[in-house]
């Protein structure tokens, strides 16, 4: 046999099909060319079947035992999409049929009702798991059920004391509602004692052996990629594409709070560094710092795409959580289904592109619910401190996230009447390791709060009381009536906010809305029947993640919000994942598992996504965007006229803008010009201090302030006045130029 050359060999090598096989020197190139041949001949061959296999899989973990026929469940389907339909107003043209909707929809629910009745009496057994020949290796599949172990009781003693003594030092520390090294540092030792108080202090050849598991893991040659992983990694792509897609023109342009977080963002540039930002009513601090982060990694400046940047990478980190918590509460099609639908949806990305904090909510509590639930399935108590770092973390991003402790109290005990009487204690000790790290990651602003309640608390009690504006009726009536509206928000209407929604239409799109009604219905029989502690909190979780909008007592008109219900959107995509889980699930048992079969059901599955997909395209980068540009002032257009006038003339400062009654911020028109931190703002009063000016002169004015036009023509009449035109004529401006 001929020797294999070096440059032969590396060449082989790098090939995918030799990835996972020896190739020896003495081999010939002739050899392990056939052999690829051979793999590649095969390689169709056993992908088909292995996509076969997967889609088959769900018999094995189903979402549900309780299936019904397919002509039933087809039927569930066309009244649920057909009952969406009436109260879509994309589709209906803005004729909506509410009470024809509610009849059809009760139409499903009976239909589905009655299936799962006759499906549950003639249960068979699961069946029996496919050959291991096709089946891929390593694959979970199917959990079994085993003895729940117990939780960790084991405290060093002496990291707990350490750990307590940093954290009193950086509570106090924290007096001056600024961040500093000093107390930073004590805060985070104080969370890594506590840490090594639970878990150990790792030795260093602890520390030696994760770091080589790691970097075996990273090896490229030694990476394994399944169908279902390159599967899992086109939705993350697709969500990728969705969330960063025309960014930087949806939304256009900005208006005043975009204003007041740029200038805090500038502060933390001018080395200033607070806890609690007060200025527009105070905000707590994340995004500030998470902005000029991505100002220095992607060097994009003060400006709307940097606040842009960091709110659409919060969305897409809640995106693996929504994964795996789709698959420990159902089955991994489940998660898989749930992150796509997150991932392309109108109601996320929206408020992920408007760029404030309304992303941070989601973005904290997916992985803080997903350790909770998984760390108290499993008795893990490094979950559950995981869990308490996001909880605590997300609670210094969003106010709306002061809420999602009240949802993990509602979930322990839900969790806690469950369990065993003699386990009870240890269960408590627990969630007391969860409240203990949540506690200790949010120590800076729990220590403003002891500091200056009111500043913390301020934008919430203007909501929840009368500090702010008279009641219009019980705070109970409005409660229950902030209930409903918020509850049937997916199916009918998002509130009325152009900033952060198509105003008026439902949250979710017609397709997603219908499987979210099948799913969720599924979900509460499901809970009838195993009564699993699990689904339960899953679905209370709707409405208290809710909240946060339906608290707006004082001003009823807010609510429903898309922005408020952020993380609600977490549960309702798993609910509607599990009702096209179902739906696939169902068909595929019903036409008893031939190949050709399940391959065409997978690519109806495949066209139901799609379809979805494009509808949320065209409610973000059609609908969203024209209601958006109609609705918002042009200052970028502003700032662009300034900015050619900078380049022409060197120089920026001598271009003004005449305030005019609910028109321009300023401050965003220097932004937009390239001149951050300035206002361009000049009083009308001011302009004949100008006269005697020999520079070149820019003025700006509404088209409706015939006042400063004559004033401009009079003071200097050889001026050069030119229309700035727009596509709404409200926006149009006019500039004044003086040679």
């Amino acid at each position: 046999m001929d020797e294999l050359s070096v440059l032969d060999y590396l060449k082989l090598k790098l090939k995918p099909e030799n990835w996972h096989r020896s190739i020896l020197p003495e081999e010939s190139a002739f050899e392990i060319e056939s052999a690829a041949e051979t793999a590649r001949a095969n390689w169709l061959t056993r992908l088909s079947e292995k996509i076969v296999w997967e889609a088959s899989a769900v018999r094995n973990r189903p979402f549900s035992t309780d299936v019904p026929s397919p002509v039933i469940t087809i039927a569930v389907l066309i009244c649920a999409l057909s009952a969406q339909l009436f109260i879509d107003p994309a589709v209906m043209t803005g004729s909506r049929n509410p009470l024809l909707a509610g009849i059809i929809y009760l139409i499903a629910a009976c239909l589905l009702v009655i299936g799962w009745l006759i499906a549950m009496r003639k249960e068979a057994p699961p069946a029996s798991l496919p050959s291991e020949e096709i089946a891929p290796q390593n694959e979970d599949l199917l959990e079994l059920e085993t003895s729940e172990p117990a939780f960790e009781t084991n405290l060093n003693k002496q990291w707990a004391l350490i750990s307590l003594g940093c954290a009193v030092l950086a509570f106090f520390l924290f007096s001056g509602n600024r961040f500093n090294f000093l107390n930073v540092s004590f805060w985070i030792l104080s969370i890594i004692f506590a840490i090594f108080a639970l878990e150990g202090a790792p030795s260093a050849a602890g520390i030696r052996a994760r770091f080589s598991r790691l970097r075996a893991k990273l090896n490229p040659v030694q990476i394994r990629l399944t169908p279902w992983t390159l599967a899992c990694l086109a939705v993350f792509f697709i969500s990728v594409w969705f969330r960063f897609h025309q960014l930087n023109n949806v939304p256009g342009d900005m208006f005043s709070d975009h204003a007041e977080k740029l200038a805090d963002v500038m502060d933390i540039q001018n080395g200033t560094y607070p806890i609690f930002f007060v200025r527009n009513t105070g905000r707590e601090a994340f995004q500030f710092y998470w902005t000029a982060l991505m100002i220095k990694i992607f060097g994009t400046g003060i400006s709307f795409l940097s606040l842009k940047i960091g709110t659409a990478l919060a969305g897409l980190f809640a995106l693996p959580f929504v994964y795996l918590l789709g698959k420990k509460l159902g089955n991994r099609w489940i998660g898989l289904t749930a992150m796509f639908l997150m991932g392309t949806a109108y109601w996320p990305n929206v408020i992920g592109r408007v760029a404030l904090r309304f992303s941070f909510y989601p973005m904290f509590t997916a992985p803080a619910l997903y350790f909770l639930i998984n760390g108290l399935t499993e008795r893990n108590r490094k979950d559950l401190i995981l869990s308490g770092l996001f909880l605590g973390i997300g609670l210094q991003g969003y106010s709306a996230m002061r809420i999602v402790p009240l949802l993990f109290v509602l979930i322990f005990f839900i969790y806690y009447w469950t369990v065993p009487k003699a386990d009870r204690k240890d269960a408590f000790l627990a969630f007391g390791v969860l409240i203990i790290f949540a506690t200790l990651a949010c120590l800076p602003l729990i220590r403003i709060a002891t500091i200056s309640p009111p500043l913390v608390l301020y934008r919430s009690m203007t909501r929840l009381s009368d500090i702010e504006t008279t009641l219009q009726a019980s705070p109970l009536i409005i409660f229950f009536e902030n209930f409903w509206k918020a509850l049937i928000m997916p199916f009918w209407d998002n509130g009325r906010i152009w900033v952060h929604s198509i105003p008026y239409r439902p949250a979710l799109d017609h397709i997603t809305a219908s499987f979210t009604f099948i799913g969720s219905l599924l979900w509460l029989l499901r809970i009838v029947r195993l009564r699993k502690w699990q689904d339960i909190s899953l679905l209370i979780s709707v409405p208290v993640l809710m909240l946060p909008s339906i608290l707006s007592i004082a001003f009823p008109d807010e609510n429903p919000s898309l922005n408020r219900t952020g993380a609600a959107a977490i549960p309702v995509f798993i609910l509607a994942a599990a009702g096209i889980v179902w739906l696939f699930q169902a068909l595929i048992q019903g036409f008893k598992k031939q190949r050709i079969t399940v391959l065409g059901i997978l690519l109806i599955f495949v066209f139901l996504m799609g379809w979805t997909a494009r509808n949320n395209y065209q409610l973000v980068f059609k609908d969203y965007r024209q209601n958006y540009d109609r609705n918002a002032l042009n200052t970028r257009q502003i700032g662009q006229v300034i900015r050619s006038f900078s380049d022409l003339t060197d120089s920026a400062e001598e271009a003004y803008v005449i305030p005019y009654p609910h028109w321009v911020d300023t401050r965003l028109v220097g932004i937009n010009a390239g001149q951050p931190g300035r206002d361009y703002a000049l009083d009308r009063s001011l302009i004949s201090s100008l006269a005697d000016i020999e520079e070149t002169l820019l003025f700006i004015f509404n088209v409706n302030d015939t006042e400063t036009e004559a004033l401009l023509t009079e003071i200097f009449p050889a001026g050069l006045k030119k229309l700035h035109e727009n596509s709404n004529p409200d926006r149009q401006f006019y500039s004044y130029l003086i040679p």
